[in-house]
């Protein structure tokens, strides 16, 4: 270099350093006179250090003090060296500010000057560099009187060492602070690991937690080893909880967390607990449209269908059981692969299906109450658990349009055993059987020849059906009607006309009676006939008859 000291000017001084404009180096204060301090860098000769190249806050020295300076010029022709501490202290201080704009490293600066309507001068430590408002961060006034000498941690966003342009950033800072202690947070959370966190929300699916700054998530199904549609009421916002981290996954900032494998599963080996044919005791703790679950132990409840209920057919459980109601019942199906209790409360109880043939016999007169009324019958409940059905055809002798007509429920009502099916829990009654046969009254009043009298209640293509009792039809069958050729019975008769008719035919193995108008009306004209003729001298008969039996009438 043009100002480096020749190697020949040094020969015989091996003593002696060599130095370039720009070195930075240390030297001793040899002697304080006027404006220049000169300083022994162990050349040949002192370097001189004008004050005004004192670092700031700095011009109190004194002989024997070191100082850092920096090279600024040489005369080789007078051997003098000039040095400056300034420069040697910005050439550092830039140095070092740069290095932490390089490494993103944190600074450390204090307010000490307004940018107005923009922000902040910042003394880094005797290099000013400026603060954005908009980079003030959270958690601090914006105020200058209150940030005046106010000392902050802040990050280098952007560095020029040609323009010395500096410009920090606190919020910058915070963000690195914040991702650094994600980083050991995340560290931290191993799989397995229990920790205490605090509750900062409960949603449908699931409750919120604040583990170390940082929101983890207890799925609704890591809450309990049961199953819920949401999280049970007793989790509040700001309560201490602890759970056990499942999954921590710092690239997604993802925590996720279990309340239930605090605990161990108490799925695990249920069947031996609650073996299939077990009684055992659980409280109902709620209630749906096709059964009631019952707790047997915490997180593990059993289903009672409502089939298994009662004995007897129920609309809703409410009706048997409520909730909170302490039960003894019997476990039917285990699956713990699927986390289900199958349970009976009526198996629990006697059935009241043993030995019902011998309490309800063939042929038995029974009293119990009217419980259902349905479109094909009537159920009679004759005792808790034991109901029969009164079938619509076992109801009246007479017909009926619905069972309605004839019981209703609540009414208590006599009948007679028909049948009794223990297998299949079924017992026929019978509310006719009490009653006379109106067939038998029927065959007691009238015989075929026998005239009667009824209104018409139903008319088909080949007949008319004509009411002789209340119990009792006979048919008319359309060739009967009339001497003369009818389509349709319509044509000569209507529902509800009361006609006369003469018996002509009774089945009883059938229980049919058959009817005729055109048999009663031909031997009405007969019996006028021979009336008339009866009433006529014996030569005018003789040859009224005989008049009758030329025109075929005779």
């Amino acid at each position: 270099m043009a100002e480096r000291i020749r190697m020949e000017e040094a020969l015989g001084e091996n003593d002696i350093r060599l130095f370039s404009r720009g070195d930075t180096v240390q030297g001793r204060v040899v002697q304080v006179a006027g404006n220049e301090i000169l300083v022994d860098i162990g050349y040949k000769s002192e370097a001189v250090l004008p004050k005004e190249e004192l670092t700031p806050g700095h011009e109190d020295v004194q002989p024997g003090q070191v100082l850092e300076v920096l090279i600024t010029y040489i005369d080789e022709e007078n051997g003098t060296v000039y040095i400056s501490e300034r420069q040697a202290f910005f050439a550092k201080k830039f140095a070092e500010l740069e290095q932490a704009y390089r490494t993103g490293s944190p600074v450390r600066g204090t307010v000490v000057a307004e940018v107005p309507n923009a922000g902040f001068q910042v003394d880094l430590g005797g290099i000013r560099a400026f603060l954005p408002a908009s980079h003030l961060g959270k958690g601090i006034s914006t105020k200058f009187e209150r940030l005046r000498g106010k000392a902050l941690d802040l990050k280098i966003i952007e560095f020029s060492r040609r323009t010395r342009n500096i410009v920090v950033s606190r919020k910058e800072w915070q963000k690195d602070q914040e991702e650094r202690a994600k980083d050991a947070l995340f560290a931290s959370l191993t799989p397995g690991k229990v920790i205490e966190g605090t509750v900062k929300s409960v949603v449908d699916f699931g409750i919120f937690v604040d583990v170390g700054g940082h929101d983890g998530l207890v799925h609704r199904t890591e809450i309990c080893w049961k199953d819920i549609p949401a999280p049970p009421g007793k989790f509040r916002p700001g309560q201490k909880i602890k759970v056990m981290v499942l999954e921590a996954d710092r690239k997604e900032e993802r925590i996720s967390l279990s309340l239930k494998r605090l605990r161990p599963n108490p799925w695990e080996g249920i069947a031996q607990r609650y073996p299939v044919g077990a009684k055992v005791k659980g409280k109902v703790v709620s209630l749906t449209d096709f059964g009631a679950f019952v707790e047997l132990e915490e997180d593990v409840e059993g289903l009672i269908h409502i089939s298994e209920l009662s004995w007897t057919p129920v609309k809703h459980p409410k009706e048997v059981v409520q909730p909170g109601q302490e039960v003894e019942v019997v476990v039917l199906a285990v699956n713990e692969a699927e986390h289900r209790i199958s349970l009976s409360l009526r198996k629990a109880l006697p059935d009241p299906w043993e030995d019902v043939e011998h309490r309800y016999p063939k042929g038995a007169l029974v009293e119990g109450t009217v419980t259902n009324v349905t479109d094909f019958g009537a159920f009679v409940e004759l005792e808790p658990g034991i109901e029969g059905l009164v079938h619509v055809s076992e109801l009246s002798w007479e017909r009926i349009s619905h069972p309605k007509d004839v019981v209703q429920p609540g009414q208590k009502m006599r009948a007679m055993v028909l049948r009794v099916d223990p297998q299949n829990r079924r017992i026929s009654l019978s509310l006719k059987a009490l009653q006379q046969d109106p067939w038998e009254e029927f065959l007691e009043q009238y015989s075929v020849g026998s005239v009667v009298s009824g209104p018409v209640t139903q008319i088909k293509e080949f007949g008319a059906f004509v009411r002789i009792t209340p119990a009792v039809e006979g048919l008319i069958h359309v060739s009967e009607i009339s001497n003369e050729r009818i389509g349709h019975p319509q044509e000569v008769l209507r529902l509800g006309q009361e006609v006369t008719a003469k018996i002509i035919g009774i089945n009883e193995a059938k229980r049919q009676v058959r009817l005729s108008i055109k048999k009663l009306e031909e031997d009405m004209a007969q019996a006028d006939t021979e009336k008339f003729i009866s009433t006529q001298p014996v030569r005018e008969t003789i040859t009224l008859r005989e008049r009758l039996r030329e025109l075929g009438m005779g």
